[in-house]
């Protein structure tokens, strides 16, 4: 009983190591960034394109080499047939061999070749930006789900001491209805809104709940009611940007990846229309290889057979040649490829000269966002500390008997409604801010 005790509690703790290893139960902002790049799902897909595309320049690189290549035929002549060994007329069972060694380079076909290279260089980098550009555009969401995360969690908590003020309130009427000493419709009006203020927070706490799913769906990793984010303090970010509107668009032309991706885009298009018109050009090829054969019927001046490996070695001829291959005609194929090329080309321009004016328009966007965000955050904190005031005073009013309950509730909920705006946009601002290093392609961690 005692091995089994032993056994059962070691494999308890095993099993506690375990989850403990596998659920996460707390978070930072820099650590759910962390976890999403390294999980997500869309940008591994994107680091697979991205390593096509190396392996797609690598092999544009390796068609400069020459090819080599060998083997060796064996076979069974029967009946009237040329013996390989003599080139005689035979009619006897003849058994043959002939290996071979064959090498081919291009020496030159236009440049093609060297177009394609450089086209395949700018179709890598231009994947590699896609994939950062991936890496940043789950950076943006994750800081934005983080961000919906910890607002929910303040909204929840509100709700809560919101529930706990006006509990405190009811628990005081109750005692005064009981006793006769206030009319009962004052009892009843806080006892709905008791039950008002409950109903908000299964509705906030419905939300919080909701708000980590999205956290953590974009994170790849298992949802859990215990999961806690370590919050953000607004006063770390301030209430200012250091640059302009016209700053960020400069900015974000130099650094932001989707920017980087279709410059390289539309170079890769360029040389592609290069390398298509290369086969305009004649290509010069050089060709070298070695062979031997071997017969059965082969005989020596003794008339003894000859053994394999000696005729290999006797038989090896050696060979080399440059030719000219001249296109002359090929159904148009090279032509409607330059055709095909140059509106590739044409699409490219447009695209690079549309994430362009798209910028321009975002940036602006963004920043306005972010100024008025700002005016509205600290109109809120101003219109929340007026409340709380009022609310204090009208507090003191309704205990003394001063006021009736309508009174009180009113500002009640002036209050709460205040503050759940300051909380709704508490990080609003900083999101705001973090778009705009988005664009300029700073790091969001």
């Amino acid at each position: 009983m005692k091995r089994i005790s032993f056994s059962f509690i070691l494999f308890v703790i095993s099993c506690l190591a375990y989850a403990q290893e596998t659920i996460v139960t707390s978070l930072t902002l820099e650590q759910s960034i962390s976890l999403a790049l390294k999980h997500n799902i869309d940008v591994q897909r994107s680091m697979i394109q991205s390593e096509n595309a190396r392996i797609g320049l690598q092999q544009s690189r390796a068609n400069l080499l020459p090819d080599l290549n060998g083997g060796v035929t064996h076979g069974i002549n029967l009946g009237r047939s040329i013996d390989p060994f003599t080139n005689a007329f035979s009619n006897e069972q003849v058994t043959y061999a002939q290996p071979y060694l064959a090498s081919s380079v291009t020496l030159f076909n236009g440049l093609a070749l060297q177009n394609l290279i450089k086209q395949n260089s700018f179709l890598y980098q231009a994947s590699k930006q896609e994939e950062q550009q991936a890496k940043d555009n789950l950076a943006l969401n994750v800081t934005l789900a983080y961000l919906q995360v910890l607002t929910s969690k303040d909204l929840y908590d509100l709700a809560l001491a919101q529930q706990e003020v006006t509990a405190r309130q009811l628990e005081r009427l109750d005692i005064l209805n009981k006793n006769g000493s206030i009319a009962p419709a004052e009892f009843f009006d806080v006892k709905g809104q008791y039950s008002g203020d409950k109903l908000a927070v299964v509705n906030a706490g419905n939300a919080l709940e909701n708000a980590k799913i999205v956290l953590t769906s974009l994170l790849n990793i298992k949802y859990h009611k215990e999961l806690s984010l370590d919050p953000l303090k607004v006063e770390e970010f301030g209430l200012s940007y250091e640059r302009g509107a016209e700053q960020v668009y400069q900015l974000a032309l130099n650094n932001y990846a989707g920017v980087k991706a279709a410059d390289f885009r539309q170079r890769s298009a360029l040389y592609n229309v290069r390398a298509n018109r290369s086969r305009f050009f004649p290509s010069v090829f050089f060709d070298a290889g070695i062979r031997s054969n071997f017969s059965n019927a082969a005989r020596d001046a003794q008339n003894l057979p000859v053994s394999y490996f000696r005729q290999y070695n006797n038989n090896i001829s050696q060979g080399f040649s440059v030719g000219v291959n001249i296109p002359i005609f090929n159904a148009f194929r090279t032509k409607n490829n330059v055709s095909l090329a140059k509106l590739v080309q044409r699409e490219s321009d447009l695209m690079a000269e549309n994430v362009r004016v798209q910028l321009q328009q975002l940036t602006s966007q963004a920043f306005l966002n972010m100024e008025a965000s700002r005016e509205r955050y600290q109109n809120l904190l101003e219109q929340t500390e007026s409340f709380a005031e009022s609310f204090r005073t009208m507090e003191i009013r309704f205990n003394a008997g001063a006021i009736n309950s309508v009174d009180y509730l009113v500002s009640k909920n002036n209050l709460d409604r205040a503050n759940q705006n300051l909380a709704t946009n508490r990080y609003d601002f900083i999101l705001r801010k973090k778009v705009l290093d988005f664009y300029q392609g700073k790091t969001l961690q």
